[in-house]
């Protein structure tokens, strides 16, 4: 072995174990999937900027984690950042101890289930319009156009197949009914033509694949959560019955809880809303109320969704003949205080002073 041999491999060591980018940015909110590895270091080490590199990186208090495309270069200017990712977004998640549910239907490669129990291939694929056309999820508009003008009597040709396989929905016209029967059409259609399949849409060049090829499936949960669904969780109050979660309203119908934005039923959260709306001197943002999460789903392309509920606090969202009683009023949120709530120590101090007996104390 000479030197040139035994510097690649020592130089090509330290990164045996770290996955080659999938993209050179390194952070974005762009990036619908993570494309960097995340390396952590303790933070003793990360205080004295000891990342595992040869190059020393400017401090930063508080950051462990770091990315990187490369860590040496001819100019000695290593490409690194100190990004956490979704990092803490996972754990927050995780911490919280929401069941993830899947939308699609594919068998869990950690619990495997025998080949006669498996689904069909079919139903593994993607069901969709543009798949029956053997076009992507991600196809261009132009793409979609020019199979349209190819095809100028597929509206023709679907009304006819209507009315002799299905003519209850010529006149119902349900779009569910009608989306399915238009991929049935297409599907058994002989005379449609439809985008030919190359041998390059198979292929991956440099990691990345074509737009056209099959979309590589999520594997289980993708690693957010791994309870079971239906299992029973023990607190120290008993059986929990659902998952509380803090966030913070961010639209009408749109929720922050745990770094991801959650749909919220506006109706649960309506006197929440015109409450942080109209509450002097505070940016809606600083109010920090509890939600009910019913469901976590794990879209195909790796997305969560949430919808979530809110959870009322205390006794002034039940407040509607008495709303002037403020003694009836227990507040759980400092910021959801009345004025003399949050001034207790002046109106006590006052009221010895001018020899006064509060109503809540009569």
């Amino acid at each position: 072995m000479n030197n040139q041999e035994f510097y690649k491999l020592f130089k090509n060591s330290k990164l045996a174990q770290v996955a080659t980018p999938l993209s050179k940015k390194l952070r974005g909110p762009n990036t619908s999937a993570p494309t960097h590895q995340i390396i952590y270091t303790p933070t003793a080490s990360a205080a004295r900027s000891n990342f595992g590199i040869k190059t020393s990186l400017p401090k930063q208090i508080g950051q462990s984690h770091i990315v990187f495309n490369d860590i040496d270069n001819f100019k000695n200017m290593p490409d690194v950042e100190k990004h956490a990712g979704p990092h803490y977004t996972r754990l927050k998640f995780q911490e919280s101890g929401i069941v993830l549910k899947k939308a699609y239907k594919k068998s869990n490669p950690l619990f495997a289930w025998n080949s006669s129990k498996t689904f069909a291939k079919e139903a593994s694929t993607t069901d969709s319009v543009l798949s029956k056309f053997n076009l992507g999820q991600d196809s261009d508009i132009s793409e979609v156009k020019d199979l349209i003008k190819r095809n100028p009597d597929l509206r023709a040709e679907f009304k006819k197949w209507l009315v002799v396989n299905s003519p209850e929905s010529v006149m119902l016209k349900v779009p569910s009914k009608l989306e399915q029967l238009l991929k049935d059409f297409i599907a058994s259609s002989p005379t449609l033509v439809k985008r030919e399949k190359s041998l390059a849409d198979m292929t991956r060049n440099r990691g990345v694949v074509s737009s056209h090829a099959p979309k590589s499936h999520i594997q289980g949960t993708a690693g957010l959560s791994y309870l079971q669904n239906g299992r029973l969780t023990n607190t120290p109050n008993g059986v929990k019955q659902g998952v509380i979660a803090p966030g913070r309203i961010v639209r009408e119908r749109e929720a922050a809880i745990g770094g991801i934005i959650a749909a919220v039923n506006e109706r649960t959260t309506l006197l929440q809303s015109n409450y942080i709306k109209n509450a002097p001197g505070k940016h809606s943002r600083q109010f920090v109320m509890p939600f009910k999460v019913n469901e976590a789903e794990l879209t195909p392309t790796g997305g969560v969704r949430l919808h979530a509920d809110g959870v009322k606090v205390g006794s002034w969202i039940q407040r509607s003949d008495n709303y002037s009683n403020g003694s009836n009023y227990i507040a759980s949120n400092p910021n959801f205080g009345t004025m003399s709530e949050r001034n207790s120590k002046d109106s006590s101090a006052l009221e010895s002073l001018l020899g006064l007996v509060s109503k809540s104390r009569v």
